[in-house]
């Protein structure tokens, strides 16, 4: 235990707050997940009203880490082709963490002394360091040193605490209470507050690293009640109703706050963890600033988490008739209650006290998991279960929760632990989602044209980030489009929709829609004056030869003008937000149901070049619901369209999986696009034919003199010939050409239509499959056995090449009329499958 003398001084891993005072007075805080900046704000709270994000202003104290190791291995990341032992480097700066985690553990507890400890203040919610880098200038006071968060901390992160008055010395112990001033280890310049305002963030001063600035320690917690398995404030918790087995939930219903029991309609109730179901525990304490173990004698208040709204109770009069209500409600016209959201905590209704279901004494501490009934302590009554649906239309997922005078054994919560990290993912969703909607409202209001650039760079920053999010893996600078996601992530794909960060990319996405169409309207308005000039421009071409030579380079400098313009901004954001739209649906049933709702959206920016397609075909992948349901005519002629203009394969592959569905043919599509594509556009296809030669030297002669009647066949020479645009080649001529010749001129060419050429076997595999005789019967002339069995043995082409003829042998000539599928008589049983008697009615 710790003895009263040394409870007041401050020590390892206390948590801890930082009250700035002087010209600015307020709480460091940050400005979220999404933004590493550190702020003060004087209008949140002070000491006697904390305020309402208060997790945002807390910081842990560690002892001093160790960087070397990890600084070596970080230069050595940024230019791995000058280290050759980057795997040794970063096994040192692995062991360089676990030894910084286990010296951590070793001084927990220990006193901390003015001018002698260094420390490390890390950032509970994000779980970063306070850095002060030297290199770079405040960003608004430019003559003082940045501050800001760093994910694992560097030299920079090393503070000394120095006494702000002078009734204090170095070597003394550091008081809970003291004003201080925090002196970066090599920085020279202390912690300061500055008197600008962000701009980007009105009533947000500035925190830097220059002047002197008095800061009070305001404890938290101390180290010794920062213990696990027990509840304490600050901990998140989810409430499960252990009876009804049903999480108490917070959510937004008919553009209103509401409290109500969640069900499910998974196997295991206690597995559908929504994020609305987070509660953050408030153990009331005398000083509104600190926190404690939650015991079961103390008071209690829930926060959800999501929203920063309070769990109260309000006079409930619905009529409703409910059984369990009209049981416990007590004597007739006793008013009854129900569970509210209410903005701000220092109303008394937002108090609860813990009532326990075992013997228990009131001094010990409320383990994690206990069974609890919940006290409403304004109205004396207790919180219970109703079967009152929110609304009587509802799928039964919504019922209301109230509270009466009498107390039910069964109307039990358990408190359901949440781990940091599972928070942490909440608070990112939380921030990035606001941070969006701040952004898109100031597009809404301001227009594009008066809005600043750095804000559409956040964005993309932003949504970067949210990519990366989804996918797992940590933000190492590679381009967000090459991320691919194996195993998706279902938890971060459901907070991405829970927090309504798909409805701000939907928002993000019509706003910046206009200025696509007028960007698509000026191409279309410049290629039409280019081609009437063109006749000119090869005139001029012939006249004098520096023209050759001109124009590509006047065209090279105008594509880099537009990447620097607004307009490469905004692509690049719709691009992220499509490719965003793409992972949360990956797998994901509930997310594809959400996003559909937007399709016909999605449908008219099929060709801005902004990855609607491409986010649509993942979205109708293996989903003939929605296959059925949305693909029509248009999509399909949409789809030939740009495939004409741009030749791409990506369009043929798109075509593609609109033809089949979890391995089952969508005939109507099928039909759609045989028409548009063999009927109407059949020029987009590479043309197939199979030449059969032979050598005169082998001709079978009837007689001596005789004309020759035949060819022996072991010398029939069979080649197939590609035909697009009105050139002509061997298919094995060009194989041989992409594969051994690397110098040859045309090598690219054959490149890319031997790549094109395998799409299209893919589409016509596609189109053929599950006997559509439609495109068999087109098809199967020009596309014969002999000429499909001379390229799958033909060792010349590519293995992929080969097996797209293989895969279009099977659907267009092998699985078609008169073959039928017989099923083999199965000769071999397992014996576990072997009845014990059978009867000869049987």
């Amino acid at each position: 235990m710790e003895s009263n003398l040394t409870s007041s001084f401050l020590k390892i891993s206390d948590t801890v707050a930082l009250y700035a005072e002087g010209t600015v007075c307020g709480f460091i805080s940050t400005l979220g997940l999404v933004d590493d900046r550190c702020v003060v704000q004087p209008d949140a709270g002070d000491l006697q009203k904390p305020p309402k994000k208060f997790r945002d202003c807390l910081f842990r104290i560690c002892p001093s880490h160790r960087y070397s190791a990890q600084t070596q291995y970080w230069n050595a990341l940024k230019s791995p082709n000058s280290v050759r032992d980057l795997k040794k480097l970063q096994l040192a700066a692995d062991t360089e963490k676990r030894q910084n985690e286990e010296e951590s553990r070793k001084q927990t507890g220990t006193i901390i002394k003015y001018g002698d400890t260094v420390v490390q203040l890390l950032h509970i919610k994000s779980n970063k360091y306070l850095t002060v880098n030297k290199r770079l200038p405040a960003f608004l006071e430019k003559n003082a040193m940045r501050v800001s968060l760093d994910n694992s901390g560097t030299e920079g992160s090393w503070f000394q605490i120095e006494p702000y008055y002078k009734l204090r010395a170095k070597g003394e112990r550091v008081v809970v209470g003291d004003k201080v001033v925090l002196m970066p280890y090599s920085g020279g310049q202390p912690l300061h507050v500055s008197e600008l305002e962000l701009p980007d963030h009105p009533g947000s001063k500035e925190v830097n690293s220059h002047l002197q600035t008095s800061w009070k320690i305001v404890l938290f917690m101390s180290c010794r009640e920062a213990t696990n398995e027990v509840l304490k404030s600050g901990d998140i918790v989810r409430l499960f109703h252990a009876e009804q087995e049903k999480f108490l939930t917070c959510d937004n219903y008919r553009k209103k706050s509401v409290v109500f029991l969640r069900a499910t309609g998974r196997a295991s109730a206690t597995s559908a963890t929504s994020s609305n179901a987070l509660w953050e525990i408030e153990v009331v304490q005398q000083d509104p600033c600190r926190g404690g173990i939650g015991q079961w004698s103390s008071l209690f208040r829930f926060k959800h988490l999501a929203t920063g709204q309070y769990l109260a109770a309000e006079v409930d009069n619905d009529q409703t008739f409910d059984a369990t209500r009209q049981k416990l409600r007590g004597p007739p016209g006793t008013p009854v209650f129900a569970l509210v959201p209410i903005p701000h905590g220092y109303d008394i209704s937002s108090i609860f006290e813990l009532d326990p279901t075992t013997i228990t004494r009131n001094e010990e501490a409320v383990p994690w998991g206990s069974y609890v009934r919940l006290q409403h302590i304004c109205t004396s009554t207790w919180v219970h279960s109703t079967n009152i649906k929110l609304d009587p239309d509802d799928d039964n997922v919504r019922f209301k929760i109230g509270c009466a005078l009498t107390k039910e054994d069964r109307e039990a919560f358990q408190i359901v632990h949440v781990t940091p990290d599972e928070v942490r993912d909440l608070d990112f969703a939380n921030d990035a989602a606001q941070h969006l909607d701040i952004t898109v409202s100031k597009w809404e209001k301001h227009g594009l044209a008066n809005v600043n650039a750095n804000d559409r760079k956040q964005v993309i920053s932003l949504l970067t980030d949210i990519v990366y999010f989804l996918a797992c893996q940590e933000n190492n600078g590679t381009d967000p489009f090459d991320v691919q996601i194996l195993k998706p992530n279902r938890e971060r794909q459901k907070l991405i929709r829970e927090q309504n960060i798909l409805k701000q990319l939907f928002r993000i996405l019509r706003v910046l829609k206009p200025r696509l169409e007028q960007e698509r309207s000026n191409v279309n308005a410049a290629n039409l004056a280019h081609a009437r000039s063109d006749s000119h421009f090869h005139q001029y071409q012939v006249q004098t030869s520096s023209s050759n030579d001109s124009y590509p380079i006047s065209q090279q400098q105008e594509a880099d003008v537009r990447y620097s313009t607004v307009f490469y901004q905004i692509k690049s954001i719709c691009r992220h937000c499509y490719r965003t739209l793409k992972h949360c649906q990956q797998e994901y049933r509930k997310n594809q149901e959400t996003i559909a709702k937007e399709f016909s959206f999605m449908q008219s920016q099929i060709g801005f070049d902004i990855l609607a397609e491409d986010t649509i075909t993942a979205l109708l992948h293996n989903n003939k619901k929605l296959l059925e349901k949305h693909i029509t005519e248009k999509e399909i002629d949409t789809f030939v369209k740009l495939l004409r203009e741009k030749r791409d394969c990506k369009f043929l592959e798109y075509l593609s999986d609109l033809c089949v569905s979890s391995n089952q043919a969508i005939a109507r599509t099928q039909e759609m696009i045989c028409k548009s594509v063999l009927e109407k556009n059949s020029d987009i296809l590479i043309r197939t034919k199979l030449e059969v030669k032979g050598c005169v030297e082998d001709m079978i002669l009837d007689d001596n003199t005789g004309p020759p009647i035949g060819f022996s066949n072991q010398n029939i020479l069979r080649e197939v010939i590609l035909t697009w645009d009105g050139k002509s080649e061997s298919i094995e001529f060009m194989a041989g050409v992409v594969r051994d010749q690397p110098a040859h001129p045309r090598r690219e060419e054959f490149r890319n239509i031997l790549e094109y050429y395998r799409y299209q076997l893919n589409l016509f595999s596609h189109m053929c499959f599950d006997r559509q005789y439609l495109a068999i019967d087109n098809l199967s002339l020009e596309l014969s056995i002999e000429l499909i069995l001379t390229c799958t043995k033909s060792e010349n082409l590519p293995a992929d090449l080969r097996a797209g003829f293989c895969r279009l042998m099977i659907h267009m000539h092998v699985n078609r009329d008169p073959q039928e599928e017989v099923t083999r008589i199965k000769y071999a049983r397992l014996w576990n499958q072997v009845k014990p008697a059978i009867s000869l009615n049987e």
